[in-house]
């Protein structure tokens, strides 16, 4: 329960990804359960989400991928700036503050839809927005905390580890379809 409250801390900035246990069953863990919120929070939109270059994919291979890819993507990051030991708690962080925001904005997706072409749309869509600034914000000073650099280098490794994931993704995606 420690851990739990301790993501949540992270999440809200009050604690640093050093806090959380190094723990391989933990990164596991926290592995699976950022992958089940991943689909539920998609889960009222997958249909659109997971038509990737003009095919319909399941959505549960996408998510596994993209974690696994997203791993990848920071242990390289990690590796080029010598601090591969804390691969385990920082993306166990990663994980959990991932679980917890996907967990909020997957009922605000379905409140989205439900207004979907409707002036009230627009606050949870407004929502949604701020929900993924503040994972940026967070993933930002993960990265910051954990490579010991500034905030604003935090964020530059946290896009450029979206893009690669996502990039990644696309291509096996692309080869996988073909």
């Amino acid at each position: 329960m420690k851990a739990i409250k301790t993501f949540f801390d992270v999440t809200l900035l009050q604690a640093k990804p050093q806090d959380v246990p190094f723990s391989y069953s933990l990164l596991s863990i926290t592995a699976i359960t950022s992958i089940i919120s991943y689909i539920l929070a998609l889960e009222p939109v997958g249909s659109e989400v997971t038509k990737v270059l003009g095919k319909q994919l399941s959505i549960t291979p996408l998510a596994v991928a993209e974690h696994i890819f997203f791993a990848a993507t920071v242990w390289m990051i990690l590796r080029l700036r010598r601090h591969t030991e804390r691969f385990v708690q920082m993306l166990t962080a990663m994980f959990g503050v991932s679980t917890i925001m996907q967990l909020v904005m997957w009922p605000v997706t379905g409140w989205l839809l439900q207004n979907q072409g409707t002036p009230g749309a627009n606050l949870p869509a407004f929502l949604i927005f701020a929900l993924r600034i503040w994972i940026l914000i967070v993933y930002a000073n993960i990265f910051k905390e954990t490579l010991e650099t500034r905030f604003g280098v935090g964020v530059l490794f946290t896009i450029a580890s979206w893009i690669i994931t996502s990039m990644l993704l696309l291509l096996v995606v692309d080869v996988i379809t073909a």
